[in-house]
């Protein structure tokens, strides 16, 4: 993981992320940083068609705006040199230009914030970054409000029983068990009610022979809330980050539908780190 994206709006929640982003960037090995604004939101009158090209005030105030965050986050790497911060703003789509970056610049990780009181409701579900949970090829951490960056000594996978398999990403949770230096506690929540089957077992020792070179501790729970045992959990046990891979069938609805989508993150200062199947 040597280079990262991290999207800002230039909100409070947006800052945070990045100043968040930032240390762990320092904890994990990160050289570069591509700080990335946005602004394709905005309306201009103009008798042009719309291009990626923006009249100059817009582009430069949103280079000027991250001119200013590029200042803080270099306040946070002191004399860290190690780390590079490289600016990009334009107006194409968020998820346009997040991939055209990716590929550019080689990035393994894209950092976004929660923004407002509806937090993972607006991330995941009918914003640009939901379109970012849900179409982005790389793995997307998503950063609460108040989070304060800490040494990680737990991290949460969060994983749905039935779906663990092959294409489970074991790569990228031992790189980040390795970079943090953390353990890894196995969490699965079943529904109430649910009844125990002979496909248990066969599920029990894919998941076992896919995590145990980890040596996790492996937790089994039931709720009706997904979200809200989850978050509970993951606090109880003082992990500081979870891990999900909310595009595993239909993980993603049960966990991240708008009944739910509130609990996880606006109550929490635990950030979110979702992870793609890999393909096989």
């Amino acid at each position: 993981m040597k280079t990262i994206i991290i999207t800002t709006d230039f909100s409070k929640t947006a800052s945070n992320a990045a100043r968040y982003a930032t240390k762990m960037a320092e904890a994990t090995g990160v050289n570069h940083i591509i700080l990335y604004h946005a602004y394709d939101n905005l309306t201009v009158v103009t008798d042009l068609p719309m291009t990626d090209i923006a009249p100059p005030p817009v582009k430069e105030q949103s280079l000027a705006n991250l001119e200013t965050v590029k200042a803080e986050l270099e306040q946070i790497l002191g004399g860290n040199n190690r780390i590079s911060i490289h600016l990009v703003t334009n107006n194409v789509p968020l998820l346009r230009g997040i991939e055209e970056i990716a590929e550019e610049y080689q990035a393994d990780l894209v950092v976004a914030g929660t923004t407002g009181r509806s937090n993972l409701e607006q991330v995941l579900i009918g914003s640009n970054t939901s379109n970012l949970a849900s179409s982005l090829k790389l793995p997307l951490l998503i950063i609460p409000a108040d989070a304060n960056y800490e040494p990680i000594h737990k991290i949460v996978f969060a994983c749905d029983l039935r779906k663990v398999s092959h294409s489970t990403p074991i790569a990228e949770i031992s790189l980040w068990l390795e970079r943090l230096g953390a353990k890894l506690l196995v969490l699965n929540v079943t529904s109430e009610g649910k009844h125990t089957t002979s496909e248990t077992v066969t599920e029990l020792h894919n998941m076992h022979s896919l995590l145990d070179g980890f040596h996790p501790e492996y937790h089994y729970t039931t709720s009706d809330d997904i979200a809200e045992e989850i978050e509970d959990f993951a606090e109880d046990h003082d992990a500081g980050l979870i891990i999900t891979i909310p595009r595993s069938h239909d993980f993603f609805e049960r966990l991240f539908r708008k009944s739910v989508s509130k609990q996880l993150i606006k109550k929490s200062d635990i950030p979110l780190l979702l992870l793609k199947e890999k393909e096989e």
